[in-house]
C-alpha cells in the first residue's frame, strides 16, 4: 500500500459565514461563503475519514440559525463517491471536535469506529451555556454523539491510527479538539479542523487564533505544536483547500 492522499470534500456551504469566527478580533462585520469539509484519507488500510459534516441545510436553520446551502453534488454519500469511496468501506472517521458543523453524519458510516478525544466528550455532554448550541442545537434534547456511544473510541492525547496517521491533540477552539497528521509523499500535513480556521489565520504573523474557543492560551501552544509537525497545514473553513482534488 503507497502513502496516503488527502482528499477534501466539500459537504456544504455556509452563505454568510461571520469571518470573526475564524480570526479572533478581526472583520467584525465581514462575512464570507464558508465551506463545510469532510476529508478522505486515500491510500488508508481503514479508508480513514475525517470529520462529519454538517446537517441539512434545513435542520441547520432550525436548531442554528445559519443559512447553509448544499448541492447534489455536496450530498455527503455523493461527495464520499465522488473520491472513490462507499461508506461502508470505511472503518475509522477521526473527529476532530463535536461542534454541530463536523458532527452530524454519524449514520453515514454504519462499519465504522468514531475517534474522538475522552476530555470533547466530556465537555460535549455538558458545556458551559455560551457553548450550549454549538454542540447541542437550539431544540435538542441531547448531543447526537449519545446515539453512538458503543462505536466511539475515547483517546487521551496523541495517537497512532494506523502507520502515517496520527491523531493530535490541540485543544483551545474546545477542550478536546484534535488534529490529523497524515505522512504523505510530500512531507507531513496536519488536517487542523477549526483550530486553524483559514489559511490567512496560519499565514500572518503573529498568527490567527480561532474566534471562539475555550482556551485561549490552549490555542497559541496548539499551534506552535502543529508547527512542530506539520510541512503544510489544512485549515477547517478556507474554500482555497478545494483548489486541490487531493494533497498531494
Amino acid at each position: 500500500m503507497g502513502m496516503p492522499r488527502i482528499v477534501p470534500l466539500n459537504v456544504g456551504t455556509f452563505e454568510s459565514l461571520p469571518k470573526q469566527t475564524c480570526t479572533y478580533r478581526m472583520y467584525r462585520e465581514v462575512t464570507y461563503r464558508a465551506p463545510c469539509l469532510m476529508w478522505y484519507l486515500a491510500g488508508t488500510k481503514e479508508n480513514i475519514v475525517v470529520d462529519l459534516g454538517p446537517p441539512d441545510p434545513a435542520e441547520a436553520m432550525r436548531q442554528q440559525g445559519f443559512v447553509m446551502t448544499r448541492t447534489a453534488p455536496q450530498e455527503p454519500l455523493e461527495a464520499l463517491k465522488s473520491a472513490g469511496v462507499h461508506p461502508e468501506a470505511v472503518k475509522t472517521v477521526i473527529v476532530t471536535h463535536l461542534h454541530w458543523d463536523h458532527s452530524c453524519g454519524f449514520h453515514l458510516f454504519p462499519n465504522a469506529v468514531f475517534i474522538i478525544q475522552r476530555k470533547e466528550i466530556q465537555y460535549a455532554a455538558a458545556p458551559l451555556p455560551a457553548h450550549r448550541t454549538l454542540y447541542w442545537g437550539k431544540h435538542a434534547e441531547r448531543p447526537q454523539f449519545m446515539d453512538y456511544l458503543a462505536r466511539i473510541a475515547m483517546i487521551d492525547g496523541d495517537r497512532s491510527i494506523e502507520p502515517g496517521v496520527e491523531a493530535i491533540s490541540i485543544p483551545g477552539h474546545t477542550p478536546g479538539s484534535q488534529g490529523v497528521s497524515v505522512k504523505t509523499a510530500a512531507g507531513t500535513y496536519v488536517v487542523a479542523g477549526d483550530t486553524v480556521g483559514l489559511y490567512e489565520c496560519w499565514e500572518s504573523d503573529p498568527r490567527v487564533p480561532s474566534g471562539i474557543f475555550n482556551n485561549l492560551e490552549d490555542c497559541y501552544a496548539s499551534m506552535e505544536k502543529i508547527a512542530r509537525i506539520a510541512d503544510h497545514v489544512l485549515p477547517g473553513h478556507d474554500a482555497r483547500v478545494l483548489d486541490r482534488v487531493s494533497y498531494p
